[in-house]
């Protein structure tokens, strides 16, 4: 893009985020991005099976493949997609990107069209190009979507708009993904008409994006980065020395990590199915995960109320790990696996929504955009690194012997006649062979033929073939075929019979024979795998947020009692050393209050006031963290003046206030509806007298709510 590139003109500055999820702004953001991710997914999933049918790539290479076209524009683009989603109107990101998926949507349709009516393989490539431009759609997009969300909605409703934004987003996920398998079913050898329903989505995805407002330019006067991976560089520096971002940063890559593992580990599972699984059933099960998520996030929203709830981390990753073990000991039946994966997705909504609205919230407002584009970089790495794992332990478990090789019997060398594919794959096959010394020849035929098919001359019995050592398949037939393979050119059928079904190989005489592994357990394996890397990370974030499983603790006692209402959180910052000072005596009041923070917070009663204590104070402040200090109204105590005196005096920087007031109050004169309020003043100076703090506390009380 060139530096060139007209400034649109100023947004009008009048615009104020919403007090309401009913905003036609938020409405118009939810379906732009609905239809956004549903045309991700489809696309992803019909490119991936248009390739196994046109035999362009087989299923290893196509499900590889996927993730790398997907994710690589996220590392390529962004910085770029940062830097103009704060320099222009965010506005003008999302519209302009919804516009441009009409036009990639379009290039799908054409692939399609070539690929089925022309040629193939140019047909296949053009339509996987779309999933590389559509990561390039989802690059930019990203950033102006999470990076909007403070600027249209109030803080207090950021929980709950990013729970409903999760929760559509997946369940866009889901639907693309299960209706880009169904739908590649439906329309075999008319794909074309898979291109014309992904064409209509995207139109309707650009005309929802009118609804937006246009709101100013976060960063107007950024220039335009004198070295493109610059800014990235300096993006990382600011997110990993913010303790809140630091966390959000590692907590998100891990989701993207363990999304992309457990999708690889359910479409291996798919092809380690004896017979394996059809491409509808896999996206079925696929999709599961995002109807789990679907419904986790915006109960995770509601439930964290007017504040970022960091105590539903440990809860959703504590629930993502059991899902995962029940997930690995129910492999073998369908229905129960199919709840455990609901189950990790469920709990993926609780882990996931407090990281991105403590992203959003904490991130600078000024680059907000570049921040969440440089989280997606950190994203991509976890994707890739998902991968590159994924590769590594399935190669290491066929190599070490950790899966059975199964002993693949050479049945047959002749003339491929004829085979009936099915989705892409062969499910019956006819191989003449040649006679020996001047004999007659015979003919093999195996599974499902075409009604065209010439009637069989002579049917080869497998007994007298004997490749499964005298064992008959009854339960089903696989057919494998290597990519060379093609109608009427010579082939060797080998064979192996798998817990009674029967396996076929066909390759051509020049091709070395791959060796064939009874993969039935690898997924299971994998599932644990994930269960332990999550409860890993878990540790990670538990380490880096001391009391967050104090929290936890603190919202499952309270998540059935009176709510707590917090206002004005905005004016707690996110950075330096901070004494938040309220009026609130009781413990209780105490963990409510900590329970809206996003660092480590420590209070001390005033009986506690004391030079040891004051020592311990001054440890946590330098550490990047809170303290909160419970005074009286007569903040004009000598203890309280001490213990404040020898903090300030002991850091190498003095610490800021913030008056907290903590009362009950009624949200309802007319059901007489009480709550516990929680109000954040706003940040007065180290040299504030401290006999002001009590009475600013107490004037707090009559704030209106926001």
């Amino acid at each position: 893009m060139s530096t060139a590139e007209p400034t649109p003109a100023a947004p009008s500055s009048e615009f104020q985020p919403a007090n309401t999820l009913r905003s036609r702004t938020f409405i118009g953001l939810l379906v732009a991005q609905f239809l956004a991710a549903f045309n991700d997914q489809a696309i992803h999933a019909s490119a991936m099976f248009f390739a196994f049918k046109t035999r362009a790539l087989n299923e290893a290479e196509a499900i590889s493949l996927m993730p790398i076209l997907f994710y690589a524009p996220w590392a390529i683009f962004c910085t770029m997609a940062g830097y103009y989603a704060d320099k222009y109107s965010k506005t003008y990101s999302l519209v302009f990107w919804k516009l441009a998926e009409v036009g990639i949507t379009g290039v799908a349709l054409f692939g399609f069209y070539i690929g089925t009516h022309g040629s193939p393989t140019l047909g296949t490539w053009i339509v996987l190009s779309t999933v590389f431009l559509m990561g390039t759609h989802s690059a930019f997009f990203v950033p102006a979507k999470y990076g909007v969300m403070p600027e249209i909605l109030q803080p207090h409703l950021l929980s709950r708009g990013n729970g409903l934004l999760e929760s559509l987003s997946f369940l866009a996920v889901i639907l693309g993904t299960v209706f880009g398998g169904v739908l590649s079913v439906y329309f075999e050898r008319r794909e074309e008409y898979i291109g014309v329903v992904l064409v209509g989505l995207a139109i309707i995805g650009a005309l929802a994006s009118m609804l937006i407002r246009t709101m100013p330019a976060a960063a107007p006067h950024t220039p335009f980065p004198a070295y493109i991976f610059g800014p990235l560089i300096k993006n990382l520096k600011i997110l990993f020395s913010v303790k809140a971002l630091r966390l959000t940063v590692i907590g998100i890559a891990f989701f993207t990590f363990v999304v992309a593992f457990m999708r690889q580990t359910v479409y291996m599972l798919g092809e380690s199915q004896n017979p394996r699984w059809d491409e509808a059933l896999t996206s079925m099960i696929v999709g599961t995960v995002a109807l789990g998520i679907g419904v986790g996030s915006p109960l995770a929203g509601w439930l964290s109320g007017r504040k970022v709830e960091l105590g539903l981390i440990p809860i959703g990753g504590i629930g993502m790990i059991c899902g995962a073990v029940l997930a690995a000991l129910t492999l073998d039946y369908l229905p129960g696996l199919i709840v455990c994966i609901v189950l990790i997705g469920f709990n993926t909504g609780f882990y996931l929504v407090p990281m991105y609205t403590l992203l959003q919230y904490r991130a600078p407002k000024s680059s907000k955009g570049n921040m969440i584009a440089t989280s997606n970089f950190i994203n991509v790495t976890g994707a890739i690194a998902s991968s590159l794992l994924f590769f590594v332990l399935v190669t290491s478990a066929k190599q070490t012997g950790f899966v059975p090789e199964v002993e693949v019997n050479e049945v047959a060398t002749g003339n491929l006649d004829n085979w009936h594919l099915e989705h892409g794959r062969p499910v019956g096959f006819v191989v003449s062979i040649p006679g020996e010394d001047g004999k007659a020849g015979s003919i093999l035929s195996i599974g499902k033929l075409p009604k065209t098919a010439e009637p069989k001359v002579e049917e080869i019995s497998l007994e007298k073939l004997n490749p499964f050592e005298g064992k008959v398949g009854t339960k089903g037939l696989t057919i494998h075929t290597s990519r060379k393979v093609e109608k009427g050119q010579p082939v060797v059928v080998s064979g192996y019979n798998l817990r009674g079904v029967e396996h076929y190989l066909l390759r051509q005489p020049d091709e070395k024979p791959e060796p064939a592994y009874d993969l039935h357990q690898l997924p299971q394996f994998l599932f644990l795998g994930t269960g332990a890397m999550t409860l890993f990370i878990l540790i990670i974030l538990l380490f880096s947020l001391r009391d967050m499983l104090s929290r936890s603790v603190w919202f499952l006692r309270t998540v059935f009692k009176p709510m707590v209402r917090v206002d004005l959180l905005k004016n707690l910052p996110g950075t330096g050393r901070i004494i938040l000072v309220t009026n609130a005596q009781e413990t209780d009041r105490h963990r409510s209050i900590i329970a809206a923070t996003d660092r480590y917070t420590r209070f001390f009663h005033e009986s506690e006031l004391n030079t040891k204590t004051a020592d311990e104070a001054i440890r946590v402040l330098e550490n990047g963290d809170i303290i909160g200090v419970s005074v009286a109204k007569e903040t004009e105590s000598d203890a309280f003046h001490k213990f404040i005196e020898q903090i300030q005096v002991g850091l190498k920087q003095k610490a800021e206030f913030v008056p907290v007031y903590c009362g009950i109050a009624t949200m309802s004169k007319k059901h007489d509806k009480k709550v516990l309020r929680v109000v954040f003043g706003e940040k007065l100076e180290p040299s504030t007298d401290l006999a002001v703090l009590g009475r600013r506390i107490d004037l707090m009380q009559n704030t209106p709510m926001d």
